[in-house]
């Protein structure tokens, strides 16, 4: 077990690193501090450190951006078509 903190004050940085820098998994980390593996997956979602996940911020952009979109000329709506599509090609290769 962990010697020097308690999992319920386990900094963000802290964290990140376990998962980021380490590539330690869940249940590694809930082994170190005497947790399950299904609190270190909650206290990653709730400080923002799931592969992928927006941060607020992210999310706020995404939502003003569809909002855009919606009072583009068709050519435009065309135009952002194809890069989502582009994306999503790319996105579905990785998993």
């Amino acid at each position: 077990m962990h010697q020097t903190e308690s999992f319920a004050l386990i900094s963000r940085e802290t964290l990140r690193h376990l998962v980021q820098d380490l590539g330690k998994s869940d249940a590694e980390i809930a082994q170190m501090y005497g947790v399950t593996a299904n609190t270190v997956n909650q206290k990653r979602r709730l400080m923002n450190l799931m592969n992928g996940q927006m941060t607020a911020e992210q999310l706020r952009e995404a939502v003003q951006l569809g909002e855009a979109v919606k009072h583009l000329p068709l050519e435009g709506i065309e135009e952002v078509r194809q890069v989502v599509a582009r994306y999503q090609d790319q996105t579905s290769l990785r998993i």
